[in-house]
């Protein structure tokens, strides 16, 4: 089993509009409204590469029922909390096919409190004892203490799980102290993570360097059309990525970090988890919804993704 833990998910609305701009009225050309945020993308692609997967979190409100129920509807099983209070957020992307453009409006999400973090402690320690990995993604809603995804790792760990934290900014440097064994932030998140210039030529290697210094056994950076970095405390590899027709970014780095995750948990070797990870985070962005996609997308990508070992 593979437990993604989401705890600000969202009920994600996309539209698609041709000339989109401010202080104009625009007609939708298509729209889609499925559930969302990091740790569910990621549980999507991981049912669809065929590995057993639970989604858990935060669920609030109207817009939590849609988010559960969302998930049953697409065959992911999700053992959320449900909060007193409070609605889960709505997360809005307007994509602009003749622009290339991605607009995303997301709200906060429901404030977490005493009594719902007490009861997340213990559906982490009762969810890691059957899991090959625990995924912990995304922000930390209102009322979580900033270190919060360290306390988390570490409790999964104590129960035999392995960990991936896929966050950005405080939730990230603080969650390196539950020593994750995958971490996986963009280039930006990752020279912002290590105080340095993300222009700099050899940023991606030194911000990977302090990453492991803070705790991370893995740390694999996503370069978007350039690939990725993945470095270890023995090796460092690069991952090249084919050209492909991008519709939207949009997710697709909850769906390497899911492919990562499926190959670790399969047995794949590194360059083999590295190929399929790519070849995930490039399938998805394929598509306009978060963490759709298909299998024979993923195979004929992984067919042109080269991983070098520097």
């Amino acid at each position: 089993m593979i437990t993604t833990v989401t705890l600000n998910a969202a009920v994600d609305k996309i539209y698609t509009v041709a000339g989109f701009g401010l202080n104009a009225v625009h007609r939708i050309e298509g729209s889609l409204t499925v559930p969302g945020g990091k740790g569910v993308n990621a549980a999507r692609v991981i049912r669809t590469l065929g590995e057993p997967v639970r989604a858990t979190g935060f669920a609030a409100g109207h817009t939590g029922r849609l988010l559960i129920d969302g998930l049953s509807a697409e065959g992911v099983s999700a053992d959320f909390i449900e909060t007193a209070h409070g609605e889960t957020r709505l997360a809005i992307t307007v994509l602009d096919p003749s622009a290339r453009t991605q607009t995303e409006l997301i709200e906060s999400g429901p404030t977490i409190g005493p009594l719902e973090l007490a009861a997340l402690r213990r559906k982490i320690e009762t969810l890691a004892e059957d899991s090959a990995w625990v995924v912990f993604s995304g922000s930390l809603p209102p009322g979580c203490p900033p270190d919060l995804y360290a306390e988390l790792c570490t409790l999964a760990k104590a129960r035999g799980a392995r960990v991936a934290l896929d966050a950005s900014g405080e939730a990230l440097r603080l969650g390196l102290h539950g020593k994750p064994d995958l971490v996986k932030p963009n280039e930006d998140e990752a020279a912002h993570f290590a105080g340095i210039d993300a222009a700099r030529p050899d940023a991606a290697e030194a911000a990977a360097a302090k990453l492991l210094e803070a705790g991370a056994q893995l740390a694999v950076i996503s370069l978007g059309a350039r690939g990725a970095l993945a470095v270890t405390s023995d090796a460092r590899y690069l991952v090249s990525l084919p050209d492909a027709d991008i519709v939207s970014a949009l997710g697709s780095g909850d769906a390497m970090v899911a492919g990562l995750v499926t190959g670790a948990a399969t047995g794949l070797d590194l360059p083999a988890m590295l190929r399929q990870g790519a070849a995930c985070g490039t399938a998805a962005a394929l598509h306009a919804m978060a963490g759709k996609i298909e299998l024979q997308d993923v195979k004929r990508l992984e067919q042109g993704i080269t991983v070098t070992l520097l």
